[in-house]
């Protein structure tokens, strides 16, 4: 609870940071004047974006969960667990506590912990298939542009490969090694006994042991569900596509369209890559430095606007409208 709240303050104050650097540094007057000239058609399909971003992640987690857990109203849950994640994945550091929450808010609703964890560790690696897709081909088909505009931009794409590459790996050697995360899961464990967050941690430790037993179980299933891992790939494709597209309707809503959506969609996926490094909720200062540097490329004068319009629509309005639907819907319980 007081490392939640500590996160909560950490950015509320980040916000009030943000706002206040954009109005000491453009004036309220002048930033106002010049969000009123952006094309409102294009602002909104950037929001429609947004929007599509979280249906799609709603579809995947649904799709995994109808296949391998038989229970009502999984559509209606799958949104509410979503919606959890996107909350806690905002507002705690690298996004750490997206898949741990919706892990919490499965089980209370009454799933397996193994089975829920099987349904978050597939969308986990479906998800890094697609990172990977995407910085692979942005790297073959714009890697030169960038890297001839962008000072040492070669080391951030190589922190990019390693990055998603390593936790990849790492996700994988989960899955089929089942004494690594027994050994994981115990360090985890003893961790939390120690600093006072988890009572009773011999006998927490024998329920998991069986968890972890039903988790592998649960994971090789994956390999009788190909049909339902390709359709939640096909969805993941079409999640991020729109997610990478949010600053092309931004450049497009200033007026600007000498730059081609491939171009501009490479240069969120650099950033979106880079942003996975920093160690701070919603990659608070890095993301902004990130945008900065390189959409300054496209966006010339008009950067620290377009900058502003950006951060709110990918970060502040999904802390708002997920929060609003976590206080709205408190309560999940899935009935077998």
């Amino acid at each position: 609870m007081k490392n939640k709240m500590f996160n909560i303050i950490v950015v509320f104050i980040s916000a009030c940071i943000f706002f206040l650097f954009f109005i000491f540094t453009k004036g309220i007057h002048s930033m106002i004047q010049e969000l009123k000239s952006l094309d409102i058609h294009w602002i909104s399909l950037a929001v429609i974006a947004v929007i599509l971003f979280w249906t799609f992640e709603t579809m995947i987690l649904y799709t995994v969960m109808k296949k391998l857990y038989f229970g009502e109203h999984l559509l209606s849950k799958s949104i509410k667990f979503q919606m959890v994640g996107q909350f806690f994945g905002a507002i705690t550091p690298l996004g750490a506590g997206s898949h741990p929450s919706q892990l919490y808010a499965m089980t209370e609703a009454g799933m397996p912990a193994g089975l829920s964890g099987s349904i978050l560790i597939i969308k986990f690696m479906i998800h890094e298939i697609v990172s990977i897709f995407y910085l692979i081909a942005a790297l073959l088909f714009r890697f030169n542009y960038f890297n001839s505009k962008i000072k040492y931009f070669i080391y951030f794409a190589i922190l990019g490969i390693v990055i998603n590459a390593g936790v990849m790996l790492l996700a994988i050697s989960i899955v089929i090694n089942k004494k690594m995360t027994k050994a994981i899961i115990n360090f985890i464990v003893k961790l939390l006994g120690k600093v006072h967050i988890m009572k009773d941690v011999e006998s927490k430790q024998g329920k998991i042991q069986d968890e972890i037993e039903s988790f592998h179980k649960n994971a090789l299933l994956v390999r009788k569900h190909i049909g339902m891992c390709f359709h939640a790939l096909i969805y993941s494709l079409f999640q991020w596509a729109f997610y990478f597209s949010i600053p092309y309707c931004i450049y497009r809503s200033f007026g600007f369209n000498s730059t081609d959506l491939g171009t501009i969609m490479a240069a969120q996926v650099f950033l979106t890559v880079f942003m996975t490094a920093i160690p701070l909720p919603g990659a608070e200062g890095g993301a902004e430095g990130g945008f900065y540097v390189i959409f300054n490329l496209f966006f010339k004068a008009k950067t620290v606007i377009a900058l502003f319009v950006w951060r709110i629509i990918t970060y502040y309005l999904s802390i708002i409208v997920s929060s609003i639907f976590i206080l709205a819907f408190p309560n999940v319980r899935l009935k077998k």
